[in-house]
């Protein structure tokens, strides 16, 4: 286990170590969500704008915070939305800070200034063979492999990090992709209201679709449709 000290980066608040007390709110940069910030502003939303205000808040840390505390790497797992949220003020951070980044996702090239393109860990979808999950949760995954299998030795730095990681996914093979049929909103209602009178937990119930029943769902689709019929939402 790592004893480094956690940070969360948050849409509403900023960025929080992990034990400081906050409000309750909710807020995504997310689009399609009820509680998406674009939602709330007048105007453009620009997320990177918003995030730099959202760092000068008294609540909120900063990166200089951040990176005065030891000197050991600085892993970061970002979505593609958050990451276009956090890349401007990311890539202002020191030189000797920079150094330490190590950071994590899923086709952040589109999405990250280019300054910060060699601090992306070189992870790919073979990392579904060491951990299967799904593709919202890719960066988490691919920081907790490098967590237990680079990061427990002394860092020799980034490049040699890096190389650990290819060497780590050279030998692995994707299994064939499983090509699922892609049902209407109307069809998936009615596979989810059947199955919810004998299972519970939309994680569970999505899994039990696309593995029992074969079904091609996204997974925020998958979520919208599930409130429905559990009353807690309703259709756009």
């Amino acid at each position: 286990m790592s004893n480094a000290r956690l940070y969360v980066l948050s849409a509403g608040l900023g960025l929080l170590p992990a034990e400081r007390p906050i409000p309750v709110y909710g807020l995504t940069v997310s689009e399609g969500h009820a509680e998406s910030v674009a939602s709330k502003v007048l105007g453009e939303f620009d997320p990177a704008a918003w995030f730099s205000r959202l760092l000068s808040w008294p609540i909120s840390d900063d990166w200089q915070d951040v990176a005065k505390r030891k000197s050991g790497r600085i892993l970061v797992a970002m979505s593609r939305p958050y990451a276009e949220m956090v890349g401007e003020s990311l890539s202002r951070v020191p030189p000797k800070m920079f150094g330490r980044l190590r950071i994590f996702g899923a086709s952040l090239e589109t999405v990250l200034p280019v300054s910060l393109h060699p601090a992306i860990a070189p992870y790919d979808e073979r990392l579904n063979v060491i951990f299967p999950g799904t593709r919202s949760d890719f960066s988490q995954r691919a920081m907790l492999h490098f967590a237990r299998s680079i990061a427990v030795r002394p860092s020799s730095g980034r490049e040699a990090d890096f190389a650990a990681v290819t060497s780590a996914l050279r030998n692995l093979r994707l299994p064939k992709a499983v090509r699922r049929p892609r049902l209407t909103d109307e069809e998936i209602v009615a596979l989810i209201s059947k199955r919810m009178r004998m299972q519970s937990g939309a994680a569970r119930m999505l899994a039990a679709l696309r593995h029992d029943e074969g079904v091609a769902c996204e997974q925020s689709r998958f979520g919208r449709l599930y409130r429905i019929v559990s009353g807690k939402g309703a259709a756009s």
